[in-house]
């Protein structure tokens, strides 16, 4: 098995780690920001974490976006499974207006025979305040919603079941990070071979002398940072500003609208039921924006749209709701896009650091993480064959 730091806490981060673990490597997680955490640079926890692609298969794309249909059935079978996973399976409706359709004589996504429950919507299912609109094509199927900050705790729990360990530390270059890699105390090994609960398990006090070591690969997840750690490939960057708005108010179906007003071309409409209650309200793209300023126009347009098309979300005889938006809180987020997509690509670094890639996810990560984590472990199986690394899967 290799020894691996995964550089990065998000949900490109820790997925990658969990698949690593179980494929029986020793895996170390280090990162500025772990789950809990809140800020302008740590994009998962602002994310709105859905699953969704619009392109047909006579679209070439359609080929690079496959990879994510590993996400959809791996996390329709955490939400099946585990009800404390911050994942809820929600139906959810795609509207496309003309302004937007991919192809004149568009039919369908490429996922439209792979996900569970796909169906046309006919236009006059269409939402009534959707008429202003010019919907020309609308489907449902069975996704999932996630509750990101919940999440992104239980990826972190089951990496640390499974063996992995990790540390708030902000580090300045890949090769610093390769040397953080944790080595097992006896405090550790003393775990493994009992009963005792796992939980504690990375209370600084019962490693007050961990040895660190240095790493056979370093996993760069750092997502917004990246142009930090690859200054080669920071003329890629690109950072893509999103505004969204959370309110008490419920809602039944999971909505999503492309854009939909030519004065407006980068608007979305994305209308996300939170499985702890509530409705986060989003769609914005703002690109190479990294500015924190919230445009109360912007907010406006989208309450306006989110009552259109999900009338219920007012309506007081729907889940109790109030008669009016509620508003929790506004939020920016700042998503990790890249201009060519991920880059998922291993390199050797000065001072024989080995290191691969896989950051830039933009606004899919949570879509992507699955697929993207795939692609990583197939280049880590290479580099261990390569090495004479032997593999002891945990699955």
């Amino acid at each position: 098995m290799a020894k691996i730091v995964v550089l990065g806490a998000g949900v490109i981060g820790l997925t990658t780690a969990l698949q690593l673990s179980k494929k029986g490597h020793e895996v170390t997680i280090v990162a500025k920001h772990l789950p809990g955490d809140y800020s302008v640079d740590y994009t998962s926890p602002w994310a709105g974490a859905f699953w969704i692609h619009l392109v047909t298969r006579r679209d070439p794309s359609w080929l690079e976006e496959l990879q994510d249909i590993a996400s959809y059935y791996e996390i329709l079978e955490i939400a099946a499974k585990d009800k404390s996973s911050g994942v809820w399976e929600k139906e959810v409706n795609v509207f496309i207006p003309r302004m937007s359709l991919p192809e004149p004589d568009y039919d369908g996504p490429w996922f439209k025979d792979l996900v569970r429950d796909y169906e046309i919507i006919r236009p006059e299912n269409y939402p009534p305040g959707s008429a202003k609109d010019d919907i020309a094509y609308g489907f449902k199927y069975t996704g999932f919603m996630i509750t990101p900050t919940t999440y992104l705790s239980y990826l972190l729990s089951k990496c640390v079941k499974n063996g992995c360990k990790y540390i708030r530390k902000t580090v300045k270059s890949l090769t610093d990070a390769r040397d953080l890699f944790m080595e097992d105390n006896e405090y550790d090994v003393k775990l493994e071979s009992s009963n005792e609960p796992t939980f504690g398990l990375n209370n600084p006090l019962k490693r007050s002398n961990q040895k660190f070591s240095s790493a056979d690969l370093v996993i760069n997840c750092t997502g917004l940072h990246a142009p930090n750690f690859v200054p080669k490939d920071a003329e890629n960057n690109m950072p893509i500003k999103g505004q969204t708005l959370l309110v008490e108010n419920n809602v039944e179906k999971l909505i999503i609208v492309e854009p939909m007003d030519e004065e407006f071309p980068t608007e979305s409409l994305y209308i996300l039921p939170r499985q702890d209650g509530g409705t986060l309200l989003t769609g914005t793209y703002l690109y190479n924006d990294k500015s924190t300023h919230f445009n109360p126009l912007l907010t406006d347009r989208i309450k306006e749209r989110s009552i259109r098309y999900a009338p219920e979300i007012v309506n007081t005889n729907f889940m109790k709701n109030e008669g009016k938006l509620i508003p929790v809180r506004e939020m920016i987020g700042i998503r990790p896009g890249r201009k060519n997509g991920p880059m998922i690509k291993k390199e050797i670094l000065e001072n024989d650091v080995n290191v691969i890639h896989n950051y830039g996810s933009g606004a899919n990560g949570y879509q992507n993480s699955f697929g993207l984590a795939k692609r990583v472990t197939q280049l880590v199986d290479d580099f261990c064959y390569e090495n004479k690394f032997t593999l002891k899967s945990k699955l």
